[in-house]
């Protein structure tokens, strides 16, 4: 059977007249592919918002506005939601209308209840308007202009207050200031002059820096040759050495040791000093007790006994250093 051409072209109209209207509702908001759930809200007034806004819940878009008809002095809002989120929605939530954004138009938000009985379809929501962003910025920066004009007023006061002396600060400025110029017009020779002693300072330090490097160069290497001497090793090992010294001083050990810690000889010692001293005296006193003069000289007996007195006396102090040795 053939088709006639006029059923064709009947049957392209139908189907593309249907998908334009499915494009269309598409482009409204409505996806005809998903059923919905019709609910209402009555507002005032709901200024902005249009056929096909869109309907969140949490941030999430469930739906959209599918019909804005005025009753009597109220605006009935029809809003279609999409069945899926239809459990999620108490029978005591707000539909709140509000603005989008800075730049975008008016949505409806849905605030859900506390409810354990889910919205029927065809339930009413109770209609609530959002404060606007604006508003409310507009509602804080008047607040925030009423407080700076209550600081400057405040500010103002304090001023007329303390005119009196805001003025004797102004003149005790004036007068420090004048002072400081003063000072500084007759030191200007004194600055000038130790601007001038330092920058010929700098010359000097940049004409002789050959010599401040030759002479950091030689410090470098008097370091470097008593690191290599072992200066430290030799100077630590001079310590302990005379410490070792000293301890066996402290200990009795030497001559010096034994003069330091032998009592009897440190007695022996001041009592022969007592002894010399009151010798000395004696010899002042009578001087001719021990100078003998002889026209004739002496014989040889004496000088025979006083030889055999002084081997005498170098034998007693020679027993005496053995016998000091031994102990």
């Amino acid at each position: 059977m053939k088709i006639r051409r006029e059923f064709k072209v009947g049957v392209f109209a139908v189907i593309v007249i249907g998908i334009s209207w499915w494009g269309i509702k598409w482009l409204g908001g409505q996806n005809l592919l998903k059923t919905s759930n019709i609910y209402y809200a009555y507002y005032d007034a709901v200024p902005g918002l249009m056929e096909s806004s869109r309907v969140n819940m949490r941030g999430v878009e469930v739906g959209n506005v599918r019909d804005i008809e005025l009753c009597a002095d109220r605006v009935k809002v029809e809003i279609a939601i999409e069945k899926q989120y239809a459990d999620m929605i108490p029978v005591n939530s707000i539909a709140e209308l509000g603005s989008a954004g800075l730049m975008g138009g008016m949505e409806i938000s849905i605030v859900q209840g506390d409810a354990a009985e889910r919205m029927a379809d065809g339930g009413v929501f109770e209609g609530r308007m959002k404060p606007d962003m604006l508003g409310t910025l507009a509602e804080q920066g008047g607040e925030l202009i009423d407080g700076l004009n209550r600081t400057v007023d405040g500010v103002n006061t304090l001023i007329e207050s303390n005119s009196e002396r805001i003025t004797l600060l102004v003149a005790n400025l004036e007068s420090m200031t004048s002072t400081i110029d003063a000072i500084m017009r007759t030191s200007a020779e004194d600055v000038e002059g130790a601007i001038s002693n330092l920058n010929s300072f700098t010359m000097t330090l940049a004409e002789n820096s050959d010599r401040i490097e030759s002479m950091l160069a030689n410090v470098d290497t008097f370091t470097e040759d008593l690191a290599e001497a072992d200066f430290v090793n030799q100077l630590n090992t001079t310590i302990s050495t005379l410490n070792g010294v000293l301890s066996a001083v402290e200990g009795g050990e030497g001559s010096v040791g034994k003069l330091l810690t032998d009592e009897q000889l440190y007695n022996s010692l001041s009592s022969a000093g007592e002894n010399l001293s009151l010798l000395l005296e004696d010899l002042k006193a009578h001087p001719m007790r021990y100078v003998h003069f002889s026209l004739f000289g002496k014989s040889d007996e004496q000088i025979a006994a006083k030889e055999a007195k002084r081997a005498a006396k170098a034998e007693k102090r020679a027993a005496k250093s053995e016998a000091k040795a031994s102990k």
